[in-house]
């Protein structure tokens, strides 16, 4: 009698125990966090003209960027709002955003803890807890190195390229100008019907850009050189990049690395690097670059949360560097 009374006290701390982790895992109510809207310096070379302008944001995003559609839509705006007011903005404007701007979509709507996490190893552990079955199912379906942060982005791909179509496309429309969207990570990410779809395959990194009505401009252009971190739950692509056009000109988007190891398209005329490299002969173990005299904007990426650039073990390192608007005004076309 005694032994069946502590098995009937251990099976109604279990369920009770179940009912509380059960109810925790669904409770999405983010905690107040605190994002950075300061305005940013502004960089501007050149001289103003009719031929258009390219718009660098160099920004640090924060945990608080990721709680929701709306919260990285002000961040935006708050730069896009002040870059408006310098008489920056027009409707030959290309802006360009971050690397991994758009991977960071894995929190939205999740957790506070996943959106407090110092380290990108803790941020998976805690979608894992949030999300067990689907985590289960993704995580036994692969095979790489990081199978957590594998399995996330897997489970969270489909909503993802939504929120970075809405979000950047959205934004593009708003202010009238040309948007390269930084990049994100999807599985197997494709463009058809004007709409950012996912697969099966495997995680790439893409960038994807937005003209002013919204809409996306194709093809999606692949990163190909990744670094060892981006390696281990991702692959390169073989895609070739090709030119995308813009009120201001054909435009190349090459992402982090693939910008110092191979050169723009031929009938490339402007140039967008979102992760461009402090030292890319060490960083993307180059000894010497494509040479190319086209206009460019390189945007270096600075503090994205979960250290989605570096370690997964290691926070976010803190860079001493100014963060800004860097605005070139394209030179007049004989």
């Amino acid at each position: 009698m005694r032994t069946y009374s502590k098995l009937l006290s251990l099976t109604a701390l279990a369920v009770a125990a179940l009912i509380i982790y059960l109810n925790w895992a669904v409770d999405r109510r983010s905690g107040p966090l605190l994002s950075d809207l300061r305005t940013l310096p502004i960089n501007s070379q050149g001289q103003p003209g009719t031929a258009g302008n390219l718009l660098g944001m160099e920004a640090r995003l924060m945990p608080a960027d990721y709680q929701s559609r709306e919260r990285l839509q002000l961040k935006f705006t708050t730069y896009l709002n002040q870059a408006r007011t310098a008489g920056l903005l027009g409707s030959r404007t290309v802006v360009v955003l971050p690397e991994h701007v758009g991977t960071g979509l894995f929190a939205l709507g999740e957790k506070p803890e996943v959106q407090q996490a110092r380290t990108l190893r803790d941020a998976m552990q805690w979608m894992a807890l949030s999300n067990p079955w689907d985590y289960l199912r993704a995580l036994l379906s692969n095979e790489s190195d990081d199978r957590r942060t594998e399995a996330v982005l897997r489970i969270k791909g489909r909503q993802m390229a939504d929120d970075y179509q809405l979000i950047f496309g959205g934004l593009a429309k708003t202010y009238g100008v040309t948007m390269v969207a930084g990049s994100i990570v999807l599985p197997e990410p494709r463009l058809e019907n004007g709409r950012l779809l996912t697969g099966n395959g495997p995680l790439r990194q893409v960038s994807l850009s937005f003209a002013s009505n919204g809409q996306p401009i194709g093809p999606l252009q692949y990163k190909n050189t990744l670094s060892r971190y981006e390696r281990r739950y991702s692959e390169a692509s073989d895609a070739s990049a090709a030119t995308l056009p813009t009120p201001a000109g054909r435009l190349a988007v090459l992402i982090g690395c693939d910008a110092y190891v191979q050169s723009p398209p031929a009938d490339a005329e402007l140039l967008a690097i979102p992760g461009a490299r402090h030292d890319p002969p060490t960083s993307c173990a180059v000894d010497t670059q494509p040479e190319t005299a086209l206009p460019r904007m390189e945007v270096r990426t600075f503090g994205l949360p979960w250290n989605l650039v570096g370690s997964p073990r290691r926070p976010a390192p803190h860079h001493s560097e100014p963060v800004q608007l860097n605005n070139l005004w394209l030179p007049e076309r004989p």
